[in-house]
């Protein structure tokens, strides 16, 4: 894995679930990762027509085509973005080409509520915050 690319194999699944269990512990996150079903839901998305998986040596972004309560336009959901590697804006890159490629009229993201550098690479690509998760 030298670059970013598609995810293939069952080595790639491992991979992005080391990468959530990282991201987890960087974000604070208040859920506990279940590694057998975040394996599932990568190879769901892997083989899904309306899913995709970049994998880069140290990072992921992964998501799924879908729509809002508000709106019947597509939007490209992103269930977890995280590298270690600098690979960030490249993955990012990736996901909205292939989210375009799919018709998608917007991009859904998210970020740690204390990542601040996420964020700033968002705004300066056109995102704007839009709501806020909240975890109970």
């Amino acid at each position: 894995m030298d670059r970013v690319r598609l995810a293939a194999d069952g080595a790639d699944v491992s991979h992005v679930v080391r990468l959530v269990l990282a991201l987890t512990a960087a974000v604070e996150g208040p859920q506990r990762v279940d590694v057998a079903h975040t394996g599932a839901h990568v190879l769901r998305l892997m083989q899904s027509p309306t899913g995709v998986v970049y994998v880069s040596p140290g990072g992921f972004i992964a998501g799924e085509v879908g729509t809002t309560i508000i709106t019947p336009e597509l939007v490209a959901i992103e269930h977890g973005w995280f590298a270690t590697d600098r690979s960030g804006l490249r993955l990012l890159s990736a996901f909205e080409i292939w989210a375009a490629s799919m018709g998608c009229k917007g991009i859904k993201m998210s970020t740690g509520p204390t990542h601040a550098a996420a964020a700033r690479i968002l705004e300066r690509r056109g995102y704007r915050p839009a709501e806020l998760a909240w975890y109970r």
